[in-house]
């Protein structure tokens, strides 16, 4: 028969604190309470039915029963199977002044709860490390992209330098080309002043002109040629240089990324460890 009054004080206190025990814990809880041979009192809750009444005898293996044969505090985890959920049982011997053990007060936690944030923080932790896998592999392939880019650069700037070189080349042919064509105008002079002995000169010299003219008009159509593909150049570099400077942005900023998943991940490994520790 359930009891009012007990003669142990740890027993009486315990009795007249169980309406508010509930309230100092979020799982779902249960209590028995006992001499050394009967329950003498037992709290269910929603979920847990302890499957024992007041005056039903301790069972071997039950927190009860084993924390007073070992006459100390024990802890055991129980499955499903026994209380419709699985628990975590504690049960501490209750003992008088002088030592002697007069009973056990067991209390019985739901791992319902547990067993959901542990899901939920291994879930968290092993997206955050498909995440993180994820974010190292931007950050290589941007890395490659930047170095990539700095190569091409690299050679842009080489083929401007040698588009430029070919202005020097151009004005010396160019230069070569006026000098001819003055040599060829000073040759027809020179061929029409020695009249029918100067006609042959003269045939040639007209050649001479044409040359240089040809020339001219083909240094100059090299020359704009030439411009365009400066400019080209020019523009690719520009486009290379905002480009890489856009992406060390984004290496930048992946990088504080992953930082921060990495920082977040060891908070998810350090909960993930906290729930596990029952």
């Amino acid at each position: 028969m359930e009891k009012n009054e007990f003669d142990n004080e740890l027993q009486q206190s315990f009795y007249n604190m169980l309406p508010y025990m509930q309230y100092f814990f979020e799982d779902e809880i249960a209590f028995t309470m006992s001499n050394t041979k009967e329950f003498i009192k037992v709290v269910n809750s929603e979920t847990i039915n302890m499957n024992a009444s007041p005056g039903d005898p301790l069972r071997p293996g039950g927190a009860a029963y084993e924390c007073i044969k070992a006459k100390k505090v024990v802890s055991a985890i129980v499955p499903k199977e026994v209380f419709g959920v699985e628990i975590k049982a504690v049960g501490i011997p209750v003992k008088n002044d002088s030592g002697q053990i007069l009973g056990s007060i067991v209390l019985v936690k739901s791992l319902k709860r547990h067993y959901e944030i542990l899901n939920i923080s291994k879930n968290l932790s092993d997206s955050l490390k498909t995440i993180s896998d994820m974010s190292n592999t931007i950050t290589l392939d941007a890395e490659k992209a930047v170095d990539s880019n700095t190569e091409i650069l690299f050679d842009v700037n080489e083929a401007k330098d040698s588009s430029q070189k070919t202005d020097e080349v151009l004005s010396f042919v160019k230069n070569i080309a006026s000098k001819t064509n003055l040599l060829g105008l000073n040759a027809a002079i020179e061929a029409s002043r020695a009249g029918e002995q100067g006609r042959g000169f003269s045939v040639v010299a007209n050649e001479i002109r044409k040359l240089s003219s040809s020339s001219s008009e083909s240094i100059n159509e090299i020359t704009d040629i030439l411009k365009k593909i400066e400019t080209a150049v020019n523009n690719i570099s520009l486009k290379i240089d905002d480009s890489n400077t856009l992406f060390k942005s984004q290496l930048s900023s992946v990088q504080q990324i992953t930082a921060s998943i990495q920082e977040i991940s060891s908070t998810a490994e350090i909960l993930k460890k906290i729930s596990t520790e029952i």
